[in-house]
């Protein structure tokens, strides 16, 4: 049978019955999609008998030859073993290639974020832009706003819809990931909220940032990035901003201001306590030589 026609039943089932975001259904596409074009060049036939571990190893090392990563490299292999793992389900395959197949080491590498100086200079360089737009000045405050002070994703933001926000009682609802939760919210962001909700354009779309030209939907991705590029052009950092920085911008600011570890994780929204514990008790030496000296044998 060829891998082709396998892949549209494994398409159908992480939309329909995994309830997988379309964006995840197109990245796994892709990592397949990489193993076809490998086989496809040295003529081989994509069909199940070709999808066995040797194959899938030259594959790898084709890769890293390429010069991928070896967290690219992971992430293809993950894609790839979901879609195995499938056919092992389905009973196309009697064994996952992937078993007994180790991944690449990738070397520990600790989040980017912008220190506490940083993260000021970014809301007021927002602050200090003069727009023509109305909307679009407290818009774009908003936004830098609710990454600092919230942490949230940037699907969660651009998500975000009016009757999930809650200002008087000072939190918001998000969702991405099929997951939800409640963010709570400090007089600031809130403020930068209401200032915004002001001068909102009235829209057919109900989510919370729009565009505010004349064209009647909610605000892109590509919007978040262009503001993001001006701002860092404005302030000459040699750092990159966005949405993931900010969010490790957030995490460590909350750290380093004494916020206990699982109260972040709660914050963020990370499945697992290990996960925050992994990505920023390593990143901030101050905040761990503080709880060294509070040790109570210290003289």
């Amino acid at each position: 049978m060829k891998l082709t026609d396998l892949h549209k039943e494994f398409t159908a089932y992480a939309l329909l019955e995994r309830c997988l975001e379309p964006t995840t259904v197109e990245w796994y596409k892709g990592t397949i999609r990489c193993f076809y074009n490998y086989l496809r060049r040295r003529v081989i036939p994509a069909n199940l008998d070709t999808l066995n571990t040797q194959t899938l190893r030259d594959f790898f090392v084709h890769q890293r030859l390429q010069g991928n990563s070896p967290r690219t490299i992971q992430n293809i292999m993950r894609g790839i073993r979901s879609f195995c793992t499938f056919l092992v389900k389905r009973d196309h395959l009697s064994k996952n290639p992937f078993d007994g197949m180790e991944k690449p080491k990738i070397p520990r590498k600790l989040p980017e974020f912008l220190d506490e100086e940083e993260a000021r200079a970014l809301l007021r360089a927002c602050m200090d832009r003069k727009l023509f737009f109305k909307s679009q000045y407290y818009r774009d405050i908003a936004i830098i706003a609710m990454f600092l002070f919230t942490g949230c994703r940037l699907k969660e933001l651009l998500n975000l819809r009016l009757p999930d926000l809650n200002l008087d009682k000072g939190y918001i609802k998000v969702s991405a990931k099929n997951k939800e939760r409640l963010i709570p919210l400090n007089e600031t962001v809130v403020e930068y909220l209401r200032d915004y909700l002001k001068v909102r354009p009235e829209r057919t779309v109900n989510n919370v940032f729009v565009c505010t030209n004349r064209r009647d939907k909610p605000l892109t991705k590509e919007g978040i990035y262009n503001l993001f590029a001006e701002l860092r052009r404005k302030l000459k950092l040699h750092k990159k901003i966005c949405p993931q920085i900010l969010r490790h911008t957030f995490c460590t600011l909350m750290l380093r201001g004494g916020v206990n570890i699982r109260d972040i994780q709660l914050l963020v929204g990370h499945a697992d306590v290990s996960t925050t514990a992994r990505f920023y008790l390593g990143c901030d030496e101050r905040q761990l030589k503080s709880a060294i000296d509070k040790h109570p044998l210290n003289i």
